[in-house]
């Protein structure tokens, strides 16, 4: 006798949806690739108009360079920078605008360091899905960011010394229609220096619908000991008690035991460590890829920084918090409160009876 299986009708439904239909829930790329591409690939970059090798753009103290100024319906797909100054890092004066479909406010307003999980104003090599940092010092990010009539992308170097040399390609397509209900890609960028005796920091807080997809924060400590013992708290609609509550800021970041060490994977690292000590510093990054945080009216994130979860108090001070959040929301203006100017940016470590600041 031959045995048959039968198939789950859950399944036999799925596999009767046509390849692009199945595909769209599917994770990752390779799914997709094969799938017919209905849009117009192009790129807008600082090559050499005259096709020699002079693709470098100069970018002096004050000055705003338009990235990206395209009209129509679309997506960026992926950014790629990288940036030679005379010395140093301009990782925190250089500051990233990203405008959709003619908005009063950015979408996206925040240091380029920070949006490229570069804390500190230093380069440091990592591998994730959505940002990548090659060698040497090249910044990569594919975050899907859609727009329905114009988008606008622009830079400026908010510091004083010149950028000598500043390259960029920034890759986009056009489709033959708007996007249906579209999300618009944002960032809200914060910095608490130092972090709030008693009062949890928010790395977020919007209104409208939409999905959280991820954040980075850079830690300066102000005093020894683990700093990773607060949760995260997430409160979705309005919610006055956490609607999402984790065991740890460690554990939020997807590490444990303290980290012991730089690591970095396709959804979590910490690309950036030194230790538990007074004066150390640590990067750490999470994305909500394959668990985004979905809300209808309204998400808070917060995340306790105290040495034992919600006392949220540290001695002799508590430590200095740079984080950035990446959502997205059913409109394109933002209702992120604006970014410090640059000299507030950067993190010192405050000086103990008888020090100096650094």
């Amino acid at each position: 006798m031959t045995l048959r299986r039968v198939m789950p009708l859950s399944l036999l439904a799925l596999l009767l949806l046509p390849a692009t239909a199945r595909s769209q829930g599917a994770p990752g790329g390779l799914d997709q690739l094969a799938d017919k591409k209905e849009f117009r690939s192009l790129r807008s970059s600082s090559t050499d108009p005259n096709h020699h090798n002079g693709d470098a753009r100069r970018l002096a103290p004050g000055q705003t360079l338009t990235l990206v100024d395209v009209k129509g319906s679309g997506r960026i797909t992926h950014f790629w920078f990288t940036i030679a100054p005379p010395t140093g890092a301009p990782l925190r004066e250089l500051v990233l605008r990203m405008t959709w479909d003619d908005a009063a406010k950015p979408a996206v307003e925040c240091p380029i360091g920070e949006f490229f999980v570069q804390g500190f104003g230093r380069y440091v090599e990592f591998t994730s899905d959505p940002v990548i940092i090659g060698s040497s010092r090249s910044l990569n990010c594919y975050w899907p960011m859609p727009f329905a009539k114009h988008a606008v992308v622009t830079i400026e170097n908010q510091g004083t010394i010149p950028i000598d040399a500043l390259y960029f390609n920034i890759d986009y397509r056009l489709d033959r229609r708007a996007p249906r209900d579209i999300r618009y890609f944002h960032t809200q960028f914060h910095t608490y220096f130092p972090a709030p005796t008693g009062k949890d920091l928010t790395l977020l807080d919007t209104t409208g619908k939409g999905h959280y997809v991820g954040c980075n924060i850079s830690v300066l400590a102000n005093s020894d000991g683990w700093w990773g013992e607060g949760n995260d708290k997430f409160y979705i609609d309005g919610d006055a008690k956490p609607t999402i509550e984790g065991t740890g800021s460690e554990d939020y970041f997807c590490g444990a035991w303290d980290f012991g060490k730089a690591f970095w994977t396709a959804y979590f690292g910490v690309p950036f460590y030194m230790g538990e000590r007074r004066g150390d510093m640590t990067t750490c990054y999470r994305w909500h890829i394959k668990d985004p945080v979905a809300f209808q009216k309204s998400l808070r994130m917060d995340l306790e920084h105290g040495r034992g979860g919600p006392d949220d108090t540290r001695k002799p001070f508590t430590n200095h918090y740079t984080t950035l959040a990446y959502y997205y929301l059913d409109r394109p203006s933002d209702d992120s409160p604006a970014i410090p100017p640059m000299d507030q940016r950067i993190p010192r470590l405050i000086p103990l009876t008888g020090e100096t600041g650094q």
